[in-house]
């Protein structure tokens, strides 16, 4: 269950397991990284200052809403945002037009879920073997049987969350922020989430999915962030950055060379939750452009798009 206390009650579980991800992802402390260990669910004082690179669940699951709430319910048997009916041929968690339309809800891994395989539709049997395979795929996140590309912070970010002021180490493995993979030439991290919500571009010169409005009805991922008049093409990130609009580099290889940084889904929201409505790494209320004296804000939307400060 989401409160981990009562191992075992809910079972069997898979794989000999004693409690399913949640119930061995979530803890009754105030510490996401109790010991060294990740959790995605916890206690009131879990928030967007305490919290993981992935974020966290909120306390309260909302079964009915899978993507306009705070984070991605588990169970939830809405329909993501920007799912194509006529091209799904996996996901079974919404409604009956979605694949078999069993109704599964949305899970942690496998057919309806982000991490593990896409072919099995039980969380443990889709992640088999992931947690022992240290040179795997990143974070156990594929794309069809593909690797998503990327190179994990030890601590997931925890010490950039807590303090953005903390020095930011890219150096082989032993960096403090994650390095997500981006572009077209590698499984990027927005390939994943494009799983579920891929609905959100046309091909170009076709109005197709998106209507009149053309391409730019929705953010751009995997995309390279333009010339040097944006603060973040080239400047120096810093903590604050990586925190609130992170950047992803074809291949997962880090680079200092301006024009080399890519938006992803990631850049703007976290996998699990926040705070915030829409899983947003930031409050989207306070992202006030065009203000007078200019904008205070520095981070979120106005991070990248400076002018508009």
């Amino acid at each position: 269950d989401w409160t981990g206390t009562n191992v075992g009650e809910d079972g069997p579980y898979s794989a000999l397991l004693a409690n399913d991800c949640l119930g061995c992802h979530t803890t009754t402390e105030g510490n996401p990284l109790v010991g060294g260990y990740p959790y995605v669910a916890g206690n009131s004082t879990f928030n967007d200052d305490n919290c993981l690179a992935g974020g966290f669940f909120q306390a309260t699951a909302n079964t009915s809403d899978n993507n306009g709430n705070q984070n991605h319910d588990i169970g939830a048997t809405a329909d993501p945002a920007g799912i194509v009916a006529a091209e799904n041929n996996w996901y079974t968690g919404g409604t009956t037009d979605l694949g078999a339309g069993n109704l599964d809800g949305l899970g942690c891994a496998g057919t309806n879920g982000c991490h593990g395989n896409q072919t099995d539709l039980d969380d443990m049997t889709a992640i088999s073997g992931g947690h022992h395979n240290t040179s795997g795929a990143y974070r156990i996140l594929y794309v069809g049987t593909t690797a998503v590309v990327g190179k994990p912070a030890k601590d997931y970010e925890k010490a950039i969350i807590y303090n953005p002021n903390t020095t930011v180490v890219t150096n082989g493995d032993t960096q403090n922020v994650n390095i997500y993979s981006a572009g077209v030439s590698d499984p990027s991290i927005s390939e994943l989430c494009a799983k579920c919500h891929p609905n959100f571009h046309n091909e170009s010169g076709s109005t197709e999915d998106v209507g009149s409005a053309g391409a730019w009805l929705r953010h751009p991922t995997d995309v390279l962030i333009p010339d040097d008049t944006w603060d973040i093409y080239d400047s120096t990130l810093d903590g604050n950055d990586y925190k609130h609009n992170p950047v992803g580099w074809d291949n997962a290889t880090y680079s200092a060379t301006a024009g080399t940084r890519y938006v992803t889904c990631l850049s703007c929201h976290r996998a699990h939750g926040t705070a915030n409505d829409d899983l947003l790494r930031w409050d989207y209320d306070l992202q006030l452009a065009g203000q007078a004296a200019g904008s205070q804000v520095t981070y979120g939307c106005l991070g990248c798009h400076n002018k508009q400060r």
